[in-house]
C-alpha cells in the first residue's frame, strides 16, 4: 500500500461506498462494501422494499468514515492494518452448517422477507377491487389499515421483545443468590 494519497481523489473516493478503501489499497474490504451496497439497492428494487434502501445511508456513513479514520491514522498503525473481508462464512457457519437456532432465525427471516414481497402488491389488488365495487373512499380508509399494518408489527415486536427482556433480567436479578458475609 502507498500511504501517500491525494485528499482530493481520496475524498471523492469516498463518496461511493468501497471505493474509498480501494483507493487506499484495502480491495477485500472495499469489494466487500461495494457488493453489499449493490446487493441492497438490487433486492431493494427486486422485492419493492423501497425501505431497506435505508441500510444504504447506514452502510455509506460507514464507508466514508471508515475512510478518513484509515487516512487520518498515524503510518504505523496505518500499516499495521490487514486488508480482510467483512464477511467470513466459515465465522458465521463454523461446522459449515446452520445450527438449529440459525436455521429457525434463517426460516424466521425468509419467511417474512415472503410476505413482505407479496404485501403491496396484493394491497394494491385489494383496492382496486374495492374502488371499483365499493366506494373510494372505503378502499382509501382500508388501503391506510393495511399498509400501517408491517409497522404496528414490527412496533409489537419490539414491545414485546423489550418486555421479554426486561422481565428476563428482573428473574435473573431475583434468582441470584445474596452474598453471605
Amino acid at each position: 500500500m502507498i500511504r501517500k494519497k491525494n485528499s482530493f481523489l481520496t475524498f471523492l473516493c469516498s463518496l461511493v461506498p468501497g471505493a474509498g478503501e480501494m483507493y487506499l489499497g484495502f480491495m477485500k474490504e472495499g469489494l466487500s462494501i461495494m457488493l453489499l451496497a449493490f446487493g441492497i439497492f438490487l433486492i431493494a428494487d427486486w422485492l419493492w422494499m423501497n425501505w431497506l434502501v435505508s441500510g444504504l445511508a447506514v452502510l455509506w456513513f460507514y464507508s466514508f468514515f471508515n475512510v478518513h479514520n484509515k487516512v487520518c491514522m498515524p503510518d504505523e498503525e496505518f500499516y499495521a492494518l490487514e486488508d480482510d473481508y467483512l464477511f467470513h462464512i466459515d465465522r458465521v457457519f463454523p461446522k459449515g452448517r446452520l445450527s438449529s437456532g440459525q436455521t429457525r432465525i434463517f426460516g424466521w427471516i425468509i419467511l417474512v422477507l415472503g410476505i413482505a414481497v407479496i404485501w403491496q402488491p396484493s394491497i394494491r389488488n385489494l383496492l382496486a377491487v374495492l374502488r371499483t365495487y365499493v366506494s373510494p373512499d372505503f378502499a382509501d380508509v382500508v388501503g391506510n389499515y393495511l399498509y400501517s399494518i408491517p409497522r404496528f408489527v414490527i412496533a409489537a415486536v419490539l414491545i414485546v421483545s423489550g418486555v421479554r427482556l426486561i422481565l428476563k433480567k428482573k428473574t435473573e436479578l431475583i434468582t441470584e443468590p445474596e452474598d453471605e458475609e
